[in-house]
């Protein structure tokens, strides 16, 4: 859903995934998301929607990734929950953790699931982190851990 250039390296990796296919394309133009099928060898089967709209409707649609700016996160997430399609969405998820609340609250309320697209969560060396930490000779007992990601804002 979107045409970012993240969504290049993403639909690269769906298609290397064996269980995974790229159904759709959308974006706010029918030609912008056909010409992003075809630069980004999509096979010929794949639909193309020339909305957002269109492909929150499409019932052969299970999931969206959502690449769009973070000020557009609340508006298409919540309303794909309410369309009952799973939703991935890309970093940052939201730019208030109220917005990010509702977010989740729509997905809960909606049966779908929520994925961040932060990877490092969901990457292999984090749990073996957490193994580490939680190694109770080497710290005792962890009760806290802090820890902050940051990138500059583009907000005035």
């Amino acid at each position: 859903m979107g045409c970012a250039d993240i969504a290049r390296k993403v639909s690269r990796a769906i298609n290397l995934a064996p269980n995974a296919r790229i159904a759709a394309v959308a974006s706010r133009s029918l030609e912008k998301a056909a010409a992003f099928a075809r630069a980004n060898n999509l096979p010929p089967d794949t639909k193309i929607h020339g909305s957002y709209e269109s492909l929150l409707d499409d019932p052969d649609i299970d999931v969206v990734y959502l690449p769009l700016p973070t000020t557009l996160h609340l508006k298409w997430a919540t309303l794909a929950a309410q369309k009952k399609k799973h939703v991935l969405l890309e970093k940052p998820v939201a730019v208030t953790v109220a917005e990010l609340d509702q977010i989740l609250a729509a997905c809960v309320a909606n049966g779908v699931q929520f994925m961040d697209g932060t990877m490092w969560v969901h990457h292999p060396r984090t749990a073996k982190m957490r193994e580490f930490l939680d190694d109770k000779h080497r710290f005792g007992e962890l009760r806290t851990v802090t820890a902050v990601s940051s990138f500059p804002s583009l907000i005035d």
